[in-house]
């Protein structure tokens, strides 16, 4: 903190006046309490004088404390460098100062020379005895290599003093002649081979560390971790020796790596033991994976049985759980080079999906820690090629599926076949969904992820396919129909019926493979599952939208002709409702019959609002004209007669709420001229989509308006739509209207 930047007396300043501001509220606080208040204030300024007099006292006592001991070790180190002086010249001086020193030198030097001869002398004396020894135990060992090992200790102990021996004997006499080093490099020949034979020995025992826990020899197990163990203890050793530069000369020993090398054993191990399960099994991927299934048990003895007799540093546990994996990936992608049989995908497939699970339920080994993943770069490739397949064969059956079935469908030599309840069906949807399920069935027990995904998506591709072209051949099909094409064949109603019914039929099947697939599908593909799902369930809800709307297509072309006349001369003469409705009640009575519960109510839903529409349209008929009141009477019976037969279907209450916007319509024609705009608003209000063109058409049909009075009311009706404008309302049948 910069104490020069802060204005202190400034902040004081500020901080009195806020405190007086809110000590000092009202004028008669000067009066009561400005006595109290000083005696107050001039109590705590004591106070606080004493407390930072008190710390300052401290503060200073100790620095004067601090002063008096730097000085007092300065004085000390000046005497400590006086008497260091002293002695220095004392001991440059010992040449004068003692007689015959040259020579006492020189005789305390040769009897140090003669002790450490004389050693070196019964050390050679003992080498070829204790090489013997050495030798001896190792062969006893070495016989059984399965086995307790109870010399390893005192073998490595031995040849660890022979080795001593050996690189201080060289180190002294690095400086001699060649005949000499010759000489005793001959004499250390025998360790060599000791020290060759019993690291194969050691690194043997490494390699079968399991196996000796298997055959009950964990002392075997710990004699080695003990001899590892002193061997990095001495490697940590020499490195010191090595980055201390003045020890640089004097090394005797060279640095073994011991730990490093006991694992790579282990990891030759795990190696050969891939190898031989390979071989054993006559390299096929069944027999080879169903024997990977031991490695499993492998590492229940690693993990209850080994891993106690090892320090916890060396993560004994881990290292063979990660390098078993490594060796059964290696092994797996060997073996899955080049083109495989679609069976052997699912099976591979399957077994790794297993042995992930077995490693967690077991052992307890997350399938995160386990790297590389078993298949990588490889399983996308492999998944592509099943896949493949599959989607070869979707779509072979797909194409015999619809040349039958569409064959039959234009054809329409005989009728639809039909249920127990008299509707109309098609088969090939259940032809397509036994298809999805028997493809499902075969690779669930392979795969609940990716797989799995991937092989819904290509059945629902096929189910979309199938889709497309029930599409094309109804398109077809109904062009014909409606341009009365000659190579059209009768029973388009009936087949079309058929193919509604089916789609909706499809829809539950959808529906159940949804819920088969929620509970076999893996967390983390279920929502891709159910929403590729959806989709082509949306797709048979498609066609059956698509059906509806080419039956009620076909029902008002035949009723055109009677809504072309409507509200004209010939309306007025015949009652042109009773045939519009008589050939509703044809079709309908068909639909009911052979047509599902839904697909009829969803079928006279749409066709009561195509009726209404085609109404609402025919009041503006070119020909068209209103004779008040009779016109009025008519429209009145026309809605009745339509009310009674969509009734019949639909709950009163609903078609009441339906045919509101044509009696509103009626009634606006119906209105006094004066009192119109009333009725206008009403309707407005209700549907604020109804162009004004049209109200303008109506009430030009009428015999009892000229064109002045309509002009004026239409002015009303205008200025009043202004002025109520409705910018977000829900589109009405009006909407639909074509005002061409």
């Amino acid at each position: 903190m910069d104490l020069t930047s802060t204005d202190f007396v400034s902040d004081a300043h500020e901080t009195a006046i806020l405190r007086i501001a809110d000590i000092l509220r009202h004028p008669d606080d000067l009066t009561n309490k400005l006595n109290m208040l000083r005696r107050k204030v001039a109590m705590e300024r004591a106070s606080v004088e004493a407390q930072l007099k008190t710390v300052m006292e401290v503060q200073l006592d100790s620095m004067q404390k601090g002063i008096d001991t730097i000085r007092l070790c300065k004085t000390e180190t000046s005497q400590i460098q006086q008497a260091l002086k002293i002695m220095d010249n004392i001991c440059g001086d010992e040449q004068n100062n003692i007689p015959n020193y040259t020579h006492i030198r020189k005789v305390a030097r040769a009897q140090m020379n003669f002790a450490a001869t004389k050693s070196m002398v019964e050390s050679f004396q003992k080498v070829n005895d204790q090489i013997n020894r050495a030798q001896k135990l190792l062969d006893e060992d070495s016989k059984v290599l399965i086995g307790p090992a109870e010399n390893i200790l005192l073998i490595h102990h031995n040849i660890q003093k022979l080795s001593a021996f050996r690189s201080k004997t060289l180190q002294h006499a690095r400086g001699s002649s060649s005949d000499v080093l010759n000489t005793l490099n001959q004499m250390f020949k025998r360790l060599e081979q000791i020290e060759y034979r019993f690291d194969n020995y050691l690194w043997d025992l490494a390699k079968n560390t399991v196996n000796l826990v298997k055959s009950n020899y964990p002392s075997a197990v710990v004699r080695l971790i003990k001899l590892i163990e002193y061997e990095e203890r001495s490697d940590e050793y020499v490195s010191a020796e090595e980055a201390d530069n003045s020890q640089q000369g004097e090394k005797f020993r060279r640095i073994k790596g011991y730990r490093i090398k006991y694992f790579d054993s282990l990891r030759e191990s795990i190696q050969a033991d891939m190898t031989r399960m390979y071989h054993e099994q006559g390299k096929e991927l069944v027999p080879v994976l169903k024997a990977l299934d031991s490695v499993i048990d492998t590492l229940i003895v690693v993990h209850d049985d080994l891993t106690p007799l090892f320090p916890k540093r060396y993560n004994i546990f881990h290292f063979y759980v990660l390098e078993y994996h490594r060796a059964i990936y290696e092994l797996v992608n060997q073996m899955t080079q080049g083109d495989m049989d679609p069976p052997l995908i699912l099976v591979l497939t399957k077994w790794v999906r297993d042995y992930y699970t077995n490693m967690s339920a077991r052992l307890d080994v997350n399938e995160d820690l386990l790297e590389p993943k078993l298949l990588d770069g490889r399983e996308d490739e492999l998944m592509a090629t099943y896949v493949q397949l599959v989607r070869t064969k979707l779509a072979e059956w797909l194409t015999n599926i619809l040349n039958s079935e569409s064959l039959e469908f234009l054809e329409r030599k005989l009728p639809p076949e039909m249920d127990t309840n008299g509707q109309y069906l098609l088969t090939g949807s259940v032809i397509v969904f036994q298809m999805f399920n028997q493809q499902l069935d075969v690779v669930a027990p392979a795969s609940k992820g990716q797989l799995l995904y991937e092989i819904v998506v290509e059945c629902c591709n096929t189910l979309e396919s199938f889709q497309n072209s029930w599409l094309k051949i109804l398109d077809s099909e109904y062009t014909k129909f409606v341009n009365k094409s000659n190579d059209l064949t009768e029973g388009i109603v009936e087949y079309t019926m058929a193919l509604a019914n089916d789609c909706y039929r499809s829809t539950e099947f959808s529906e159940s493979i949804i819920a088969r697939l929620e509970s076999m599908s893996d967390d983390h593909v279920r929502k891709r599952i159910i929403d590729r799902l959806q989709s082509s369930l949306d797709g048979f809800v498609k066609i059956t939208k698509r059906a509806q709307q080419v039956l009620n297509d076909i029902v008002m072309l035949d009723v055109v002709p009677a809504f072309k006349v409507m509200h004209c001369d010939q309306w007025y003469e015949q009652d042109v409702m009773r045939l519009i409705v008589g050939t509703f009640e044809d079709y309908c009575e068909d639909f009911q019959k052979h047509m599902s519960e839904y697909m009829f109510n969803k079928i006279t839903s749409e066709l009561m609002e195509r009726f209404l529409v085609s109404y609402l349209e025919s009041f503006k008929n070119k020909n068209a004209k209103f004779k008040m009141p009779t016109a009025v009477e008519r429209m009145k019976q026309d809605m009745d007669a339509a009310i009674i037969f969509f009734s019949k279907s639909k709950s009163a209450k609903r078609v009441q709420q339906s045919f509101e916007i044509v009696q509103k319509v009626i009634a606006l024609i119906d209105s006094n001229p004066r009192m119109m705009y009333l009725d206008f608003y009403s309707l407005w209000k209700a549907y604020p989509d109804m162009p004004l063109e049209y109200v303008e058409k109506l009430l030009s049909k009428r015999d009892d308006l000229d064109k002045g009075q309509v002009k004026d009311v239409m002015e009303t009706c205008k200025t009043r739509a202004k002025e109520e404008k409705v910018e977000d309302f829900q589109p009405s049948l009006f909407s639909r209207i074509n005002m061409k």
